[in-house]
């Protein structure tokens, strides 16, 4: 029974007892009762409007709980990228400090609010070791570096999300030519100038979906795209050519937030390739 039909039944009754006495003390109480039931019908108004308050309170809470779950989800993809990064050139630090003028690396890192920054300073000492090495090498055995070709995969399947200018790190090399690939911070460095093609592979499965670039100096030089279906695999591959100088970085980073994970195993691999032409 709803609360207009109870008040009607009230009402209903007070008429119907009313009508059949007629003697000034039963008119007074119905007076009475009206004049309560009056009051009842406003207090019950009144307490209707809170309680709609209270459920349009609750909806709003309600939206601004998901809100909250969806940012702390969003900080905790970004700091478990981060202490991937992290992790990855600490356990290359060994192969960091044989190399000359490294011993700034750490306090580049400590320093930085962004450890793309980060990688960006480590990678641009790194140019400079690398050419100093170059020219030790030179010296010590005449020789030069005349083949250059590198292939490295994704040994893992990426964290969830990855947002908008992540760097993808392929951690496991199987060719590297000339030494330019890195995998600590997924970067290569170009050991000779020349003409060079460059490929990219990236496989995604049940919705998800990737879109990453070619990067050469911080410019867009190609681009890759992959979305599966709910049930199936996807995989995309980019190559391009391109004329580069000694130093010059190239590497592969997220165009856009993604969706669902970058996937990379034995049935299709994230993977990222170079080689000199001429």
């Amino acid at each position: 029974m709803d609360v207009t039909t109870f008040l009607f039944l009230i009402t209903l009754t007070v008429h119907f007892s009313a009508s059949h006495v007629t003697n000034p003390e039963s008119q007074d109480w119905q007076t009475t009762m009206e004049a309560r039931l009056s009051s009842l019908e406003r207090n019950l108004q009144h307490y209707m409007k809170i309680n709609d308050h209270l459920l349009q309170e609750n909806q709003a809470l309600k939206i601004l709980v998901e809100d909250n779950n969806r940012r702390n989800t969003e900080l905790s993809i970004k700091v478990e990228n981060l202490e991937r990064t992290i992790s990855g050139i600490q356990n290359n630090r060994k192969n960091v400090q044989i190399r000359p003028q490294t011993a700034n690396h750490s306090k580049i890192f400590s320093g930085s609010q962004n450890y793309q920054h980060a990688q960006r300073e480590l990678s641009k000492n790194r140019t400079k070791n690398y050419g100093m090495g170059q020219q030790f090498a030179t010296k010590e055995s005449g020789k030069r570096i005349d083949n250059v070709a590198f292939h490295a995969y994704m040994s893992t399947d990426t964290a969830s999300g990855l947002h908008e200018h992540h760097t993808l790190i392929f951690d496991t090399v199987m060719v590297n030519k000339g030494q330019g690939y890195h995998k600590d911070d997924g970067i290569f460095i170009l050991p000779r100038s020349g003409v060079y093609v460059f490929a990219s592979t990236v496989a995604v499965k049940n919705g998800g979906f990737a879109s990453v670039e070619i990067v050469i100096n911080g410019q867009i030089a190609g681009s890759v795209f992959a979305h599966g279906d709910p049930t199936n695999w996807d995989e995309g591959t980019g190559l391009i050519i391109v004329e580069g100088n000694v130093g010059d970085h190239v590497y592969i980073r997220m165009h856009e937030n993604g969706w669902g994970v970058v996937n990379s195993n034995g049935r299709a691999r994230t993977s990222f390739s170079g080689w000199r032409l001429f």
